[in-house]
């Protein structure tokens, strides 16, 4: 019973503590202060404008160049996780560095 007991305890905080790993990723939907939104899943996102293509990922950071026809046609866009809620987003146009824009985590409802 005790060696059953400890068994069950050690699985529930190995459990725990992927639900901590997992959440502790890039992926998922984003908001910006303006009210734009993208999703990231792996290599693949959908940006503010709808467009769907895929870029350069990592655990806690995201790349890709604005394609052409869209709003960010050409830019260069890179993201930085900094915790599970927040992500800064870059855009580099022309050589010239834009200010860091911070996006949160969306609540998102249907």
């Amino acid at each position: 019973m005790r060696l059953r007991s400890l068994a069950l305890s050690t699985a529930g905080i190995i459990i725990a503590g992927m639900n901590i790993a997992f959440a502790d990723q890039i992926d998922g939907d984003w908001c910006s202060a303006d009210g734009q939104h993208l999703h990231i899943a792996g290599p693949n996102i959908k940006l503010p404008s709808g467009a769907r293509i895929t870029g350069d990922y990592n655990r806690h950071g995201f790349h890709y160049v604005g394609p052409a026809g869209d709003p960010e046609e050409g830019q260069d866009i890179r993201m930085s996780q900094q915790n599970d809620d927040l992500m800064y987003l870059q855009r580099r146009s022309n050589g010239t560095d834009g200010p860091p824009e911070s996006w949160r985590r969306c609540n998102i409802t249907s």
